[in-house]
């Protein structure tokens, strides 16, 4: 996950034993899915009337996130010898910031055409202009996307998400937490850790939080005013800024509930003896939250890249494909029927009822408040710890 939040996140270990799952049910590289599968994915039509396209596609770094997309890349260009891809990897943080860049000295030449972007990037090239619309016609893939994960005006196409909820220590919590009020609740004073200004700069939890109190990101008042009333009670054991500080507080026992990423559940226990490890994860009665991942196309780009562009999200989108990117990577689809290995069709986070609930916050308040929020978060919750 290193792309998703400033480079401080990674799911290694379970590539590792996904990977060898995925494997085994049969989604194999592109080449090797049956006929039908690999004629639904594949397209076969020509692009930009035959016409020489070249084309640039960001993909996250490291975590298998370049697997699929070299499968993609090569399998697209045999099937369509006029189209180049080149593929620039790396992570949101570092590389928006270099888009953006390069849209102020010329606009009509972006330095990415299309590609993977997290929530924060999606939020803020909506608030730049970043995105061109993207066309159902050419992407007719988008229809099997859950509704709650599709952008206004079609900026982008959500495909996945990491869900945001409860981290907790199994062994210690005979009663899981079961709403975002929970963090507030006495049994748990001064046992849990909440990420300094939420994970990513987001304030997750404290979106999660206004949620559950009939607020949203317009409305935030009541939760910061519980952050700030738990913070002088003493109910906050620490922040934390990195994944082990959360990791060994849990495993001690020092903390007993953090939110966080539901993932590092997953992946924690399976890096202790015997892959049973203290950890566990809970999903609020509200929702978690949801961490999209988008697919974007990025205005400036020409009508033959955007339509290339286009055929090649439709084929991201395509059940066999984002379910063998899901499978490799442990993203969560936001593709409706996506196949899902046993390992993980058999976690709460992966079921659909999960996913069409997660809690959608509105971004961009959230971004265009970000300054005022940690203003009000080191005043109000920070210096009464």
């Amino acid at each position: 996950m290193g792309h998703r939040l400033q480079g401080q996140l990674t799911r290694r270990e379970l590539l590792r034993k996904t990977g060898a799952a995925s494997a085994a049910i049969g989604l194999g590289m592109l080449g090797g899915l049956s006929g039908s599968a690999r004629r639904s994915a594949l397209a076969q039509t020509p692009v930009a009337g035959g016409r020489k396209v070249s084309l640039t596609e960001f993909v996250w770094i490291g975590g298998g996130q370049g697997v699929v997309p070299r499968e993609v890349m090569a399998s697209f260009e045999k099937n369509h010898p006029n189209v180049s891809i080149e593929l620039y990897e790396g992570t949101n943080a570092i590389t928006f910031p270099k888009m953006v860049a390069q849209r102020q000295v010329d606009p009509n030449r972006p330095l990415i055409n299309f590609g993977f972007f997290n929530v924060d990037a999606q939020t803020k090239g909506e608030l730049a202009g970043m995105w061109a619309p993207l066309d159902p016609k050419r992407i007719p893939n988008m229809a099997n996307v859950y509704p709650n994960y599709h952008r206004p005006n079609n900026t982008g196409i959500g495909w996945g998400l990491s869900g945001y909820a409860f981290l907790y220590n199994k062994r210690l919590v005979k009663e899981p937490p079961t709403g975002w009020n929970d963090l507030f609740a006495p049994r748990f004073k001064g046992k849990v850790m909440v990420f300094d200004y939420g994970a990513g700069g987001g304030f997750n939890d404290v979106l999660g939080v206004a949620h559950a109190n009939g607020g949203d990101a317009k409305h935030i008042d009541a939760a910061f005013e519980k952050f700030a009333k738990a913070a002088k009670d003493g109910q906050f054991l620490a922040m934390f800024t990195t994944n082990e500080q959360v990791k060994d507080a849990l495993a001690r026992g020092e903390a007993l509930i953090a939110p966080y990423f539901t993932s590092f559940a997953i992946t924690w226990n399976q890096e202790s003896p015997g892959g049973d490890g203290p950890f566990a994860y809970a999903i609020p009665k509200e929702g978690m939250i949801a961490y999209t991942f988008y697919f974007n196309v990025v205005k400036g780009s020409t009508p033959d890249q955007v339509e290339a562009a286009s055929e090649i999200i439709n084929i991201y989108l395509s059940n066999p494909v984002i379910g063998r990117y899901c499978n490799l990577t442990a993203d969560i689809p936001a593709v409706k029927g996506v196949y899902l290995n046993p390992e993980l069709r058999k976690e709460a986070v992966f079921q659909p009822s999960e996913i069409e609930k997660a809690i959608q916050p509105d971004w961009v308040t959230a971004n265009l408040q970000s300054n005022a929020w940690r203003q009000r978060w080191d005043r109000e919750v920070k210096a009464k710890m």
